[in-house]
């Protein structure tokens, strides 16, 4: 089956898309926008980023920053896209990339998580033992309920804020 993409804007100090998927007997993923959307308790609920956790995050940033790249592009091949949890959770975009200059998005997210961090750090640090360049692009959060065919992907993460030319957008994509 295909898929449906819309987006909305989910307003809560800062603008971000939310994506909605439903499967549809339609041949191609689409993205529609809407310029109206009222920002739902979803977009506030869980642990507000502290300094403390701001930190942390840029510490993390730093750690995937200073290693050396070893793993093939088959290795590559093996590193599942998307893995998310049932639910409502925090979720980070990441970027990685093999000895060969080959690079694939990763959406990583996790039940219960408090910062954006803790889904991070372990995928990190497994990737950059196994050999991977590996670059945390920003976060949000997702609400999936794979019974009822759906994804939505809102919000922002402080700890990581996205990076130039990243976004939900690649983040829909790679889930879809």
């Amino acid at each position: 089956a295909s898929l449906m993409l819309r987006a909305a804007f989910c307003l809560n100090g800062a603008t971000a898309v939310a994506l909605r998927r439903h499967f549809l007997p339609t041949a191609k993923p689409e993205l529609h926008q809407f310029t109206s959307f009222r920002p739902s308790t979803a977009c506030s609920s869980g642990k507000t980023t502290d300094a403390e956790d701001q930190e942390k995050a840029k510490q993390v940033r730093a750690e995937t920053s200073v290693t050396t790249i070893t793993a093939t592009a088959e290795d590559l091949l093996k590193v599942p896209e998307v893995i998310i949890d049932e639910g409502t959770f925090k979720y980070v975009l990441m970027r990685v990339t093999a000895a060969s200059g080959e690079q694939k998005y990763l959406v990583r997210g996790t039940a219960g998580a408090e910062y954006h961090r803790d889904v991070a750090i372990p995928y990190v640090r497994a990737y950059l033992k196994n050999g991977f360049g590996i670059e945390v692009l920003g976060g949000g959060r997702i609400m999936h309920d794979d019974k009822r065919g759906y994804l939505q992907i809102y919000g922002f993460s402080y700890g990581f804020p996205w990076v130039d030319g990243a976004g939900h957008e690649i983040s829909a994509e790679v889930c879809s």
